[in-house]
């Protein structure tokens, strides 16, 4: 699966601290709320290509992006929400994962299967159905039910950490982080593999030009991966340190 390794890798997830074995590719399922959003999202596509991070979301993750991305949509342009809107968020996804994604599903999902009712009515994941709010069970239980069949962690990459507590999740194996500290995990088993995956994101960006000082801020950016210290050690490694 790969070649390096972290022992006993720690991180905060909400107020618990989980210590695992992590070794790449990282599994990672990515909210809804992480997709919709341009630059984490290819960041995200491009690890995975680069096999540091093995990328997943289920179909019922893709529903809420369709929606999430959609409703951007209407309000860039400035005028309410049309079928328009959902078709093309829909076809730049299958533009995604046929391009960028092919494998992102789960393991033992289907695009068109009941496993998330069969989820839902496992004794095993009962707790989960606990969650805050009940629209965050379905993320809680792919990442739970992906943890289970591999036997490792499951990296929950999502902005929705007061609804998906890393309490609740700890048990099976599922750690909720920001994007920021996911990249934080990338840099810890491969920094120099992620620098190089960085730089190709932004170089891919085209109209407008993204250069590395974009990328930077975006790093450092609360909307978008919040990493302060991550972007001051990429400015050094890249030769942008003032």
């Amino acid at each position: 699966q790969g070649t390096s390794t972290v022992q006993g890798a720690g991180w905060c997830t909400g107020q618990k601290i989980g210590f695992v074995c992590l070794m790449l590719p990282l599994r990672v399922l990515a909210d809804a709320n992480i997709l919709v959003k341009d630059v984490v999202s290819y960041v995200l596509f491009d690890l995975a290509k680069a096999k540091l991070i093995d990328l997943r979301w289920t179909p019922q993750i893709e529903v809420e992006y369709a929606k999430h991305r959609a409703r951007l949509r209407a309000e860039t342009n400035q005028r309410e929400l049309a079928f328009e809107d959902l078709i093309w968020a829909q076809r730049r996804l299958e533009s995604i994962k046929k391009y960028l994604v092919p494998n992102c599903l789960p393991p033992g999902w289907q695009a068109d299967d009941k496993r998330l009712d069969v989820l839902r009515n496992s004794s095993v994941f009962a707790p989960l159905l606990q969650l805050p709010d009940s629209d965050d069970v379905h993320v809680a239980l792919a990442a739970a039910d992906w943890a289970r069949a591999s036997g490792g962690s499951v990296v929950l990459a999502t902005d929705n950490l007061k609804d998906l507590p890393g309490i609740a999740l700890l048990p099976f194996d599922v750690h909720p982080l920001h994007p920021g500290d996911v990249l934080d995990l990338v840099a810890q088993l491969d920094a120099e593999g992620l620098s190089k995956s960085l730089l190709k994101t932004t170089a891919d960006f085209k109209n407008p030009k993204f250069t590395l000082l974009d990328m930077l801020a975006s790093i450092r950016s609360p909307q978008q991966f919040q990493n302060e210290a991550l972007a001051s050690s990429l400015a050094s490694r890249w030769g942008l340190v003032a």
